[in-house]
């Protein structure tokens, strides 16, 4: 399916902040949606943004109902996801894709927003972004290359590119091709739906938080027994921020799971690229572009385009 590009924000949108997981900690949000507005965007706090129904941010259906509405709000130009945690995938059901299809925007959200992305680049034929969120902090100072990807792809609509630390695990190589993926949980939970993660002649991205190294070899297994790795043009691993390893688990490492993994597939491997739950969350065009190089043994020139 041809991915559509939505138009690149300009000073004075309106952008919609929508809760489609967990439920927001309004103190924490509000210094998000400062930020935001310091970017020159209008903000809108969606229907419900504020709803708590147990571990979710209201209900399944009053959260698809506001995300949905931000799609067809003609005056709304981008929708920025203010957390994950859990529940996207609950809303799945309760959304017409087909409309939301005739309604292209910037769509910017990451970790349990990954069901969502899966959804909209396979689905609806949209090109979504992977990238901050407004609650935990959207732009900081310490964050440089996020805000520096975010104004180049979705607010000038241009190319981001620069070099940064990371390696080709076992073998050298050059990554380039159509990015899908996310959360590597997200994206094993997609596995046997409707929205499974469609990988074949793709570049695939993982990242992961507070999973323990075991688990992350688990979810890796899974994918291959799947055949989600077959016809794969590359894997770039985001941050994965691991869990404390339990003693009776073993030494291994995430480095080591990843190493160990790269060298049993015949698939290009990139770590570290500077996106997920690390410091860093660098957007990712979903649907778009990405090119990765060597340039020496830790060091990379990357590219991503829409």
């Amino acid at each position: 399916m041809v991915k559509q590009r939505p138009k690149p924000l300009q000073p004075g949108d309106l952008v919609a902040v929508v809760a489609p997981s967990s439920p927001v900690d309004p103190n924490r949000l509000k210094r998000g949606l400062r930020a935001l507005r310091r970017m020159g965007l209008e903000v809108l706090e969606a229907p419900h943004l504020y709803d708590r129904w147990g571990f979710l941010a209201g209900t399944d259906k009053d959260r698809a109902a506001a995300l949905q509405q931000m799609f067809l709000r003609k005056e709304v130009k981008g929708i920025f996801c203010a957390r994950g945690g859990y529940g996207a995938g609950r809303i799945l059901p309760y959304l017409d894709l087909k409309l939301i299809r005739r309604h292209p925007k910037v769509f910017l959200g990451s970790s349990d927003v990954t069901i969502l992305h899966l959804a909209f680049t396979q689905r609806a034929g949209l090109m979504t972004f992977h990238g901050p969120m407004v609650e935990p902090g959207f732009i900081r100072r310490d964050n440089p290359l996020t805000y520096r990807s975010l104004r180049a792809l979705i607010l000038d609509g241009q190319a981001f590119e620069g070099m940064i630390a990371g390696r080709f695990l076992a073998r050298q190589a050059r990554i380039t091709g159509e990015l899908t993926g996310g959360n590597l949980s997200l994206v094993t939970f997609s596995l046997g739906t409707a929205f499974a993660i469609e990988s074949k002649g793709k570049v695939l991205f993982l990242e992961e938080v507070n999973e323990e190294p075991y688990r992350i070899d688990r979810m890796l297994t899974h994918l291959r027994l799947a055949g989600k790795l077959e016809g794969v043009k590359g894997i770039v691993f985001g941050d994965i921020v691991a869990g404390k390893p339990r003693a009776h688990v073993g030494s291994f490492s995430v480095a080591d799971v990843l190493t160990r993994f790269a060298r049993e597939v015949d698939i290009p491997c990139f770590a570290t690229f500077p996106s997920g739950h690390g410091r860093e969350n660098v957007v990712l065009p979903m649907g778009g572009r990405i090119s990765l190089e060597a340039q020496g043994k830790r060091s990379a020139k990357f590219r991503l385009w829409t």
